[in-house]
């Protein structure tokens, strides 16, 4: 087995390759790609083994996780998706934090809407700020049967 394709565990029944798609750069502010090519770069990824694709609905923002979800749904059993919370672009395209309860809980509700999933892969927080895994925990702190993802 190659590093490549050598699996990583992430939880008790949850393991991927090392190696993933990062989607970030289907939505660098000022650059866009062609959709179609975009969609064909995704799928032949996935023809090629890449199991793991890293995403963020803040990507764009809203557009990595449309063209995941026009390319790939519905999505192969063996392709796990990670998404990312705790941040946001400005009107700039700069990052900002995004880290209350409120948007914490809105962040994962889009990604799961805009990716087409009643439940995310893998959803890890951006911490940038003080106070960030507090919110995080305050966000969350449910029992399992109650919460959208764990």
């Amino acid at each position: 087995m190659t590093s490549e394709t050598q699996q990583m565990p992430l939880a008790d029944a949850l393991a991927t390759a090392r190696i993933g798609f990062g989607a970030m750069q289907l939505a660098v502010p000022g650059r866009r790609l062609d959709e179609q090519q975009a969609q064909a770069m995704l799928r032949r990824a996935v023809s090629l083994g890449v199991r793991h694709i890293d995403t963020s609905d803040a990507y764009g923002p809203h557009v990595a996780n449309d063209l995941i979800r026009q390319a790939l749904h519905p999505y192969p059993a063996e392709v796990l998706i990670a998404t990312k919370v705790g941040v946001a672009r400005d009107d700039s395209g700069a990052w900002t934090p995004a880290a209350t309860p409120a948007a914490l809980r809105a962040q994962v509700a889009e990604n799961q809407r805009r990716l087409q999933r009643d439940v995310l892969d893998l959803v890890c927080l951006r911490v940038g700020g003080d106070g960030l895994l507090v919110a995080l925990l305050r966000t969350f702190d449910r029992k399992p049967h109650q919460a959208a993802i764990w």
